[in-house]
């Protein structure tokens, strides 16, 4: 995988005091200050373009592995791909280096008494935090980057599950920030700057958690009072209404602005995964179209085909099911210029950090586990969300398809990936059945729906066990699949004591030690 990682571990010792206390509010009262910044709102599109492309960069490719959305060689041995992402810093430890910039937005806006911007520092951390802690467990928080105020660098790590409630504080807090602050939020390139949608952001973030922990038993707060509270009152705790208003990043053509994989050189082993092929294949689905490229042998021919490697194969993946020229690989708006200079689009993919279908189907599952006593019943909140889902896949391959000649394309348009009123009434989609057949419904629709947020894809999947048919081939180094990331190496040698006490308290640093959530 040649996705460029980050290194962030030296960062813990340079960047904010963050309180992973009950109340995030109570740290608004920060010595420290900014450094060297007089306006705030300069700090939001740098902020969000450093941490959202990046995300995105390894969320679609190295997590859509993970997810088990796609299979590749390099990545297929894990424990290779994951000791490489330790030496280059870790899989988004490289966070820390926006969470500078993140206190500093926060701690400027709160003098000033900017409560909007203020709001969106809260927003931004607690989504940093919140990928952070669900991919490695415990880690630094209460006592992280104080390396320049106290000289404190080796932090102790901090409890998941204090970390979680920690983050969901704070949101709320963030929801009231917006609510009532009048300063313009300039230059944001994520919200238009709306401080409605930051706020929509924000509580459908408390809603993922919440459901994410909604399986731990002797939690510290009521997942359903939650839960309700958000979901009853749209006045006070607005969600998104539909893919307009998600948090989704828009690339631009501007050098540097596109989408990050589109100055890359091809990824040649990315290849559809037979989990997601055979999934798809179950619901006759024509998001295929969209989720990958036909093979080579049949592209260009008018009758596409899509063939499909198991992860964990190794070397062997490339002669699996006839070779490469059976084997679709990743999706068509993914595709990088240099292997694809008539096609490529810089701006059809998007960096997708918490969309309205993925709320819809938290909402569709917190109705049908009575986690939620609200009128709209499970059946509306989960056709909201497929339906949703297939307009915003198809208007991706519209903005692909826009840039190429209508007498030399090969890529499916927005109707061909529209499904037919069939597709909703056979057995496998239709909302009937018992609770946990509609729950297994749900849950697959959302890993769909999540496979360009590859990480939440793979979180779904360790909290439900969905989709089932994850393969690990024969030629596997591992037996199972991965339930969390390895720290970084530089934990080891700069922040060993705390290091060890973490593992003492949480389990081995390695791929199989479950989340506090999945246990």
């Amino acid at each position: 995988m040649n996705a460029k990682i980050f290194t962030g571990s030296m960062a813990l010792g340079l960047l904010f005091t963050i309180g992973c206390t009950k109340r995030f509010d109570d740290i608004n009262q920060n010595p420290n200050g900014p450094q060297q910044i007089a306006n705030e709102q300069l700090l939001v599109p740098a902020i969000i373009k450093n941490s959202v492309r990046n995300y995105a960069y390894i969320s679609q490719f190295g997590a859509g592995v993970v997810g088990d959305y796609y299979a590749n060689q390099y990545n297929s041995g894990f424990d290779d791909a994951w000791t490489a992402s330790q030496t280059e810093g870790g899989f988004l430890w490289n966070f820390f280096d926006q969470l500078k910039d993140v206190e500093n937005l926060r701690v400027l806006s709160h003098q000033k008494g900017d409560k909007n911007n203020e709001g969106v520092a809260l927003v931004l951390r607690s989504w940093m935090f919140q990928v952070m802690t669900d991919n490695f467990g415990d880690m630094p928080c209460s006592k992280a980057v104080q390396g320049k105020s106290s000289q404190n660098f080796a932090p102790v790590y901090d409890k998941q599950e204090d970390i979680y409630y920690a983050l969901m504080d704070s949101l709320k807090v963030a929801n009231t920030l917006l609510a009532t602050g009048t300063d313009p939020i300039n230059a944001d390139i994520l919200m238009g700057g709306s401080a409605l949608r930051w706020r929509e952001f924000a509580n459908g973030l408390r809603l993922r958690m919440l459901m994410r922990m909604s399986g731990v038993t002797g939690a510290k707060i009521n997942v359903a009072t939650e839960m309700n509270t958000i979901a009853g009152d749209a006045v006070t705790y607005p969600l998104f209404t539909s893919n307009a208003d998600q948090a989704a990043l828009q690339f631009t053509t501007e050098l540097g602005n596109e989408f990050p994989a589109f100055r890359n050189q091809p990824i040649g082993d990315y290849h559809l995964s037979t989990t997601l092929k055979t999934n798809l294949d179950n619901l006759n689905d024509p998001r295929i179209a969209f989720f990958a490229m036909p093979t080579p042998a049949s592209y260009g021919t008018g009758s596409p085909k899509y063939g499909a490697v198991p992860n964990c194969y190794g070397t062997a993946e490339s002669s699996y099911g006839g070779g490469t020229n059976f084997q679709s690989q990743e999706s068509p708006i993914l595709m990088p210029l240099a292997g694809y200079p008539l096609y490529a689009s810089p701006i059809s993919a998007q960096g997708l950090l918490l969309t309205y279908a993925e709320v819809q189907f938290i909402l569709a599952e917190a109705k049908e586990r009575g986690l939620i006593t609200v009128a709209t019943d499970a059946a509306t909140y989960y056709m909201n969300g497929i339906i949703d889902q297939f307009a915003y896949d198809g208007s991706r391959l519209d903005v692909l398809n826009q840039a190429i000649p209508s007498t030399d394309h090969h890529f499916a348009k927005s109707a061909d990936i529209i499904p037919g009123a069939g597709y909703f009434t056979q057995p496998g989609v239709a909302y009937t059945g018992t609770t946990d057949e509609k729950l297994y419904k749900i849950r697959i629709q959302k890993w769909f729906a999540l496979l360009y947020n590859g990480f939440e894809g793979w979180s779904e999947w360790r909290r439900t066990g969905v989709p089932k048919e994850t393969v690990i081939g024969p030629a596997s180094s591992i037996s199972a699949w991965p339930r969390r990331t390895r720290y970084p190496l530089s934990e080891q040698t700069i922040n060993t004591v705390n290091y060890k006490a973490a593992l003492q308290a949480q389990g081995p640093d390695d791929l199989l030690t479950k989340m506090w959530w999945n246990k």
